[in-house]
């Protein structure tokens, strides 16, 4: 199948190791200032909120100026966190393990509270790259800061250049305890002089066609053995503003926020990139997101099947449908599941 580059620039941020290497000091729900106490300020600093073509809706309401990508804990201590909700899409690859990582893009929604927020890793900072969007983290492994540099990400490190837009909640141990807010982000954008930029997202659609998902359930295997991990989705007819979505859980338990709020799709991409451990202390993963290889798209109980390239780290990341066109979303919430292999995706 040809690829052709028509955007579904859709990045992942490298982010977040042993992270939430900082000062204690007040709950994520109060969000203090972290160690310098900073306050926290309007979206954009004197940037009101605008009505914005998002998604190509332009009575959809962006709350943010710009695009932000934040790496976020998933390890079992991370859990639960905040702020995953408001995301405009989500992306989940291995770390390392068995455990999973997650780097979410924020535009139309503001979130009070996200977190803990963590390392980054080389394949989220390609991923990022190619969306050309802010990146947080907090730290990295030593491939994925080198990374970073040389690629020229517009970086919100919270070790290194940025520990005011973050803070720590005593509440949670190291490194499970760092958060920030989409307000602390787009003040860090500001401040550092980055441009804004509206994030460029997959198409959106109503009309769908491919094989019926009959039992209305999706689950990807992650891990197998005495630590496994498997994520599912499993669709609730009613669940949402738009007929019914996809509510998320983890080994059999629905995933929810620390406020309750349930985790949701209205789809769901999957993305088979090659993944394997590497000898490094801490152990790592190495994923391999610059190539091609094949894809899915759930949604509506509908399996369309395809495939995706991401031709170099500046590029995007695009999926296309069997017959080369880029796969569309419906509205609302969006993952992106990145997996070894389609063989680790059933639908029983």
């Amino acid at each position: 199948m040809k690829m052709t580059q028509r955007i579904f620039a859709v990045s992942l941020a490298a982010l977040l190791l042993l992270s939430g290497c900082g000062k204690n000091g007040g709950s994520a729900a109060q969000g203090s200032g972290g160690s310098q106490g900073a306050s926290k300020p309007a979206i954009g600093k004197g940037h009101q909120t605008r009505e914005l073509p998002v998604l190509g809706i332009p009575e959809v309401k962006a709350e943010l100026p710009t695009g932000v990508l934040v790496m976020i804990d998933n390890q079992s201590q991370a859990r639960p966190q905040m702020g995953i909700d408001k995301a405009d899409i989500v992306f989940e690859i291995m770390a390392e393990g068995g455990i999973t990582r997650y780097m979410a893009l924020f535009y139309t929604q503001s979130a009070a509270v996200i977190g803990p927020v963590r390392s980054a890793r080389y394949y989220f900072v390609q991923l990022a790259k190619g969306m050309d969007l802010p990146y947080a983290h907090v730290g990295g492994a030593t491939d994925a800061l080198s990374m970073i540099g040389e690629l020229k990400i517009k970086d919100i490190n919270e070790i290194s250049n940025a520990q005011k837009y973050f803070w720590q909640d005593s509440a949670r141990k190291r490194p499970h305890n760092t958060y920030t807010s989409t307000d602390k982000l787009v003040e860090a954008v500001t401040n550092k002089q980055y441009a804004y930029k509206v994030p460029d997202l997959p198409p959106l659609s109503r009309e769908f066609s491919g094989e019926p998902l009959e039992s209305g359930q999706v689950t990807l295997s992650y891990a197998t053995g005495r630590y496994g991990y498997q994520a599912q989705w499993i669709w609730e007819e009613g669940l949402g503003d738009d007929g019914g979505q996809y509510r998320r859980y983890i080994n059999g338990k629905a995933q929810a926020t620390a406020d309750g709020m349930p985790l949701v799709a209205d789809t769901i991409f999957v993305v088979a990139a090659r993944t394997k451990a590497r000898n490094t202390d801490p152990v790592t993963s190495s994923v391999d997101i610059v190539g091609s290889g094949q894809a899915l798209c759930i949604v509506e109980n509908q399996i369309i099947r395809g495939a995706w390239e991401k031709a170099a780290a500046d590029k995007p990341l695009v999926i296309l449908d069997e017959a080369g066109r880029v796969m569309a979303r419906k509205p609302g919430k969006t993952w992106i599941q990145v997996v070894d292999s389609i063989g680790d995706v059933s639908f029983d």
